[in-house]
């Protein structure tokens, strides 16, 4: 009876231990749990805080432009400044559509490249398998035919005197005729290897390469480069820029008749904008220049160095008035390139 009363004891204590570590487990469960919590708790306030900031600012630049706008004298001014706003904004959609057309012409020669490659690939494969499969059958052809010769002479060969001649033969043909059933079977196999190889399905496309990417990136600094030369007219390129990065506030064009002078130029020039890659002259010749000063950071990277390309500056391709537009970011172009 002690000795049951000590085992129950050491059971007890056992499912007592056995608590104790899932309490100190599920504590730490908790413990993890809460700190996720807290974390997601602060990160969300964080954005909270980061909208009510953007919100207010939005509401800052709203008032300011009523307030400015309220002013009779100051609506010409205003006029100006949203019309080169939506004169930036164009250009970017415009750079956006030149970039999507170039990524799906380049998507369309690097697939057709691959399947070539891989169509190269079977057919030769192909060629590899059938010739072996024409070598394999003229074995096979070779040793039936030696094996109807044997049969023939085995035929012939009657009589007792020709018993150890009959053996012979019998023992060449066994060995041929083995051989030649493993022909045939090396010919089914073959057969299905080919089968296999017409079957192959096309490989997935795996997206441009780094090359591709950077063949279409240069041609939209190409373009960026020629919308700020044809946007330059009346310096209206520069004063895009400085409606999209300072307040409306901060800048003025002058009186209203030079306000009106640069509303109709602004919207001369925006007429001539649509497809204006189509009738652009010198972008491949700009491309090719741009690519021979583009440096990268890595083999990676696609979007080449804006330092690099100030010494093309100064060369004779680049017609017009010249800006290093990567420097100075016309067009939001870093949010057009392809990565």
């Amino acid at each position: 009876m002690l000795g049951g009363l000590v085992m129950a004891a050491r059971d007890s204590k056992g499912v007592f231990d056995d608590r104790l570590v899932e309490l100190f487990r599920n504590r730490a469960q908790l413990k993890k749990a809460h700190q996720e919590l807290q974390n997601e708790f602060h990160s969300l306030a964080e954005k909270l805080k980061n909208s009510e900031a953007s919100t207010r600012r939005a509401e800052e630049r709203l008032e300011a432009i009523e307030r400015l706008m309220a002013k009779p004298e100051a609506g010409y001014n205003g006029l100006v400044y949203f019309q080169l706003r939506s004169l930036w904004r164009a250009c970017y959609d415009q750079l956006g559509m030149f970039a999507e057309e170039l990524r799906k012409q380049q998507e369309d020669r690097e697939r057709k490249k691959q399947l070539q490659i891989f169509n190269k690939g079977r057919a030769h494969r192909m060629d590899e398998i059938n010739d072996l499969i024409q070598r394999v059958k003229n074995e096979a052809d070779e040793i039936a035919e030696e094996i109807l010769g044997l049969e023939a002479r085995e035929a012939r060969l009657r009589g007792i005197w020709n018993y150890f001649r009959r053996r012979e033969i019998a023992s060449r043909l066994l060995e041929r005729k083995a051989e030649h059933a493993s022909a045939r079977t090396r010919i089914e196999e073959l057969f299905d290897r080919r089968i296999r190889i017409e079957g192959e399905q096309w490989p997935e496309f795996p997206g441009l390469s780094v090359e591709g990417r950077r063949i279409v990136n240069i041609a939209v600094i190409a373009y960026a480069q020629h919308l700020y030369s044809y946007f330059s007219e009346s310096n209206v390129a520069r004063l895009a820029r400085e409606a999209v990065t300072r307040p409306i506030q901060d800048l003025k064009y002058g009186t209203e008749k030079e306000c009106t002078y640069l509303i109709d130029k602004i919207q001369t020039l925006m007429g001539g904008l649509k497809d204006s890659h189509l009738k652009a002259t010198g972008l491949k010749e700009l491309a090719q220049e741009i690519r021979r000063h583009a440096e990268f950071r890595n083999d990676e990277e696609t979007v080449p160095a804006a330092s690099s390309l100030d010494a093309m500056m100064s060369g004779s391709v680049v017609v017009g008035p010249r800006v290093n537009v990567l420097m100075e970011e016309y067009w939001d172009i870093y949010d057009v390139f392809l990565r």
